[in-house]
Formats: C-alpha cells, structure tokens, sequence
C-alpha cells in the first residue's frame, strides 16, 4: 500500500464533501482507477431510502475507512474504464446511488450515478 502523506490527508479532509468529490473526480480521471471497500461484496451504506456505494480516489483513504460498520473490508480498485461502462450504468439501473469521498468523520457527498458519469466525462473531454 502507498501511503499518503499525513498532512495531504489532514488537508484533503478540511474540504468540503463538494471540494473532495471535485478531487475524487479529477483524480480517478488521471489515474483511470476508483476505489471500493470489499468483503465478500462490495461495502454500502444508505442515504435517506437509498443504497448508497462509497468510492474512493486512492487507496489509502478507503483503507482509513474500512472500520466500525466496514471493519474487516479491504480496498479493491475498480478500472475507470468499466467503472464508467459497467457499474454507473448498473447503479442507476438498481436505484443506487454513488457516496463520494466519505471520511471518517463525514458520510461524503452523495451523487446520482448519471450525474457522476456526466461529470467524469467532462472532466475526461479535458483530456482530449
């Protein structure tokens, strides 16, 4: 596991759930990875009536989160390629919606599956 320099994690966690899913975006777009909590299955959480999956930009800031209800999860990196394909589509088809960016202390920003397609693909168009 890289790890991530304790004051970049300190910093990253004073922005606000806009500013990290901001991050979250424009990071996974240049690495082409997502990170997920898995145990058998994929971690959740829920929002209001929803089922909520929580994605990370790095590694390691899954792994700060993988304690109390996702103690015993593991980070497991997901390609963007068929994050983007596959599980946003598959989300929106279930009534899922995406969790971005939790911490430890906050529940992150809570995005529809479309919207957060939307967004990555502008970010991507950038690249272009």
């Amino acid at each position: 596991m890289t790890s991530t320099h304790p004051k970049k994690i300190e910093n990253i966690y004073r922005l606000d759930s806009q500013e990290r899913c901001d991050y979250f975006i424009r990071k996974i777009t240049d690495f082409e990875i997502v990170w997920g909590l898995f145990n058998e299955g994929w971690a959740t959480a829920i929002s209001g009536q929803k089922m909520a999956i929580p994605f990370w930009p790095e590694e390691n800031f899954a792994t700060l989160c993988a304690h109390g209800e996702w103690a015993g999860f593991t980070a497991k990196a997901i390609e963007l390629n068929a994050f983007l394909s596959h599980w946003l589509p598959g989300m929106q088809n279930d009534a899922r919606i995406c969790q971005i960016f939790p911490t430890p202390s906050e529940h992150g920003f809570f995005i529809p599956p479309t919207a957060l397609l939307h967004a990555i693909k502008e970010e991507l168009e950038q690249y272009e």
